[in-house]
């Protein structure tokens, strides 16, 4: 996970911390209430300007959210033929978005100022017998977790072609999520394994 942060300096990098969390969360539930996909089409489009603002790395990211894309245009199909077009429409729009601006904060933000951010705000939990640090370091993870699983698909998704000049099958959408749920079970292993050596 650590790997997908953009070492060079960009304008994100000198935004804080808490701005680009608060801003995420903000955006996040706020395009939940937006109807209609051309309203949200404009807050998609300043998504990929922002991207390309960063320069080489912005464009090497965009080219993994290709992999990615074909998930969710399969995900969309489906619900244009359960529901209705434009509800499918509006929620890839809203899928995209949103991965790709918690894709702009963890290439931009080390898990330490993620972590410095998000615990204080979870210090009022402790006395229900939560530990504050321990949801920060899970909610951290879950924003860091959503590039992570793009970067895995667009992985599978080249491995798959260069065994087969055929488009991707149903099959590999399966393997992915075996994948992703194998990869869950290793970040939980690291993590008991880490809390066992500070015992």
């Amino acid at each position: 996970m650590i790997s997908l942060y953009i070492s060079e300096r960009t304008w994100l990098h000198r935004l804080p911390a808490s701005f680009k969390l608060g801003m995420l969360v903000i955006i996040s539930i706020g395009i939940l209430f937006v109807d209609g996909w051309r309203n949200l089409l404009p807050a998609l489009l300043a998504a990929l300007c922002m991207v390309l603002s960063l320069g080489r790395p912005g464009l090497q990211r965009l080219q993994n959210l290709r992999g990615l894309l074909l998930l969710v245009l399969t995900l969309g199909i489906f619900q244009g033929l359960v529901m209705s077009w434009e509800l499918a429409v509006s929620a890839v729009i809203r899928i995209l978005l949103m991965v790709i601006l918690a894709d702009l904060v963890t290439v931009t933000t080390p898990m330490q100022k993620m972590l410095a951010v998000i615990t204080p705000l979870l210090t009022p939990l402790k006395p229900f017998g939560v530990a504050p640090h321990r949801l920060a370091l899970a909610v951290a993870l879950v924003i860091r977790f959503v590039p992570l699983l793009m970067a895995q698909w667009q992985a599978q998704r080249l491995a798959y072609r260069a065994r087969s000049a055929r488009r991707p099958r149903p099959v590999l959408l399966v393997s992915f999520l075996a994948q992703a749920l194998r990869r869950t079970d290793q970040i939980a292993d690291s993590l008991a394994a880490r809390q066992a050596r500070s015992r």
